[in-house]
């Protein structure tokens, strides 16, 4: 088949060696597809006699014999996936190379310098989960992706990424990096996730620059909000969990808009101050539009950049979770563990597709919204731990997907509202208030005993009217339908982590 341009063999069980392969330096063959295989003895070399190949895929090939070095011999060479094979050390080797996939090949060093990759034709480099250690090496400016999380850098994070003129993505998760992050890191990155290390100071100043997602969860970054994140209109995740942000998160100089959220996690840092009513008027239009069936899921991320998908960490239906991949339809607000207080803004009831909330452990005071009742997607509400008062709304009996409620530790009163959701709790969730009744807990309730008071009935007409009108405004900020939502299964995968390695407790 002199003509072939492109071969696919993968995911077979061919155990031969490439050694017996005839191949002819006039072949036309462009792509191989060898991934997940079981092939032994050299195989890098006889392939590199394919003179016209640009792409070479061979991840995954089960065998303990580890990769040679890259030869020299592929001359047209332009992707080249290793990924999940032994290989010691690192050597780009062919010369026009510009996409490298390396992860999972436990390479725990650089052939020679760890300046070798500053000279090199790489475009895009993935070195994620290896076991390098010491510092990140000085890169070529011409690469656009740069995926190296978890690995073991320490040091700073090199000024030399501030020469890249066309990031589009660094990942640099979970390791060990220290020190601030540059202030020189301004230019054109789309998406950076800098979660999981040990850096600290305040952001810079020009952070808000940068893109889509903002990861920088796990470090011990200590500023105020950034409310200058209101400034990229397609920012679609904030994670700025377990770090030593403080103060308010509210401005009236700065009221944030946020066209595209979906993630929202400042959890675990020590926000203060109260949250107006109309709070979340101006959020994104996937919050606040009704969730749209779909054919098929859909996931954050790009698949043709080496299924590349961003991850995180998330506390849902009271277990901590990771999200490896994370559902284009998923959304969640997550401020737990700070120091906010006042009530609770009505406008939250404006989210139509919020998935999990968590305004747990808070100083939050008085009631519970009743116009909750809109939240007609919600499949996850903590409000532990907070001082809200007045009965339950008997609204959130009418929410259908709502799985995992939890209430316990407040100062609320009367009977909780029958539901097959509700009813089917834990105890645990409602325990801990003053003086609350029914199924699940073992408290029953007399109409005699449970005193109409002004603090259990719902809110005034005018602000409820006032719900009413934020809701009208804040749709008027969306394009219209929301393309791309679904309800039903929101998780790819997920896993309960311990939660001290969660939050290095």
């Amino acid at each position: 088949m002199p003509f072939l341009s492109t071969l696919h063999l993968s995911n077979n069980h061919l155990t031969d060696s490439l050694e017996t392969m005839n191949c002819s330096s006039s072949s036309k063959l462009e792509t191989i597809y060898l991934s997940n295989n079981r092939l032994s003895g050299r195989i890098l070399e006889p392939l590199s006699k394919f003179t016209n190949l640009k792409e070479l895929y061979l991840s995954f090939q089960n065998t303990t014999d580890p990769f040679n070095f890259f030869s020299l011999g592929f001359k047209s060479l332009e992707l080249l996936d290793l990924s999940g094979n032994a290989i010691s050390r690192l050597n780009p080797g062919s010369p026009n190379l510009k996409e490298l996939v390396l992860n999972n090949c436990n390479i725990e060093d650089f052939e020679g310098s760890p300046r070798m990759l500053l000279n090199s034709s790489l475009d895009a480099l993935d070195l994620r989960s290896n076991a390098f250690q010491g510092s990140f090496p000085v890169i070529s400016p011409r690469l656009s992706y740069v995926l190296a999380s978890d690995n073991s850098f320490t040091g700073e994070i090199p000024l030399s990424l501030c020469n890249q003129t066309y990031l589009n993505l660094l990942d640099l998760a979970h390791n060990n990096f220290s020190c601030s992050i540059p202030r020189c890191l301004i230019i054109s990155v789309q998406d950076v996730d800098l979660g999981n290390n040990n850096l600290i100071g305040r952001l810079p100043d020009l952070f808000y620059k940068l893109g889509l997602t903002r990861t920088l969860d796990g470090n011990r970054i200590a500023d105020t909000f950034p409310f200058w994140l209101e400034e990229l209109p397609k920012l679609k995740i904030i994670v700025l969990r377990s770090n030593m942000f403080h103060g308010p998160i509210y401005s009236p100089q700065h009221p944030l808009s946020f066209p595209e959220l979906r993630m929202f996690d400042i959890s675990r840092n020590n926000f203060t101050g109260s949250l107006p009513h109309d709070y979340f008027v101006n959020w994104s239009t996937p919050l606040l539009s009704t969730p749209q069936k779909v054919s098929q899921p859909l996931y954050m991320g790009d698949p043709f950049m080496y299924d590349y998908y961003p991850s995180m960490y998330l506390r849902n239906k009271g277990i901590n979770m990771e999200l490896e991949k994370i559902f284009l339809a998923y959304t969640s607000i997550d401020v737990s563990k700070n120091k906010l207080g006042g009530q609770i803004p009505e406008s939250i009831g404006l989210l139509k597709s919020l998935i999990v909330l968590n305004l747990s452990n808070n100083d939050f005071t008085g009631h519970i919204p009743s116009s909750w009742a809109n939240l007609t997607s919600l499949q996850s509400l903590d409000l532990s731990r907070n001082q809200l008062s007045g009965n339950i709304p008997k609204e959130l009996a009418t929410l259908s997907f709502l799985a995992y409620i939890n209430v316990s530790h407040n100062k609320l009163t009367g009977q909780i509202p029958q539901s097959t959701q509700l009813g089917g709790q834990p105890k645990s969730s409602f325990e801990g208030n003053l003086n609350l009744c029914g199924r699940p807990l073992l408290e029953s309730c007399f109409q005699d005993k449970v005193p109409s008071t002004p603090e259990a009935q719902e809110p005034e007409p005018s602000k409820q009217e006032q719900v009413f009108n934020w809701k009208a405004a804040a749709m008027g900020y969306g394009p219209g339908v929301l393309f791309g939502l679904a309800i039903g299964q929101v998780l790819y995968s997920y896993k309960p982590v311990l939660f001290f390695k969660l939050f290095r407790l």
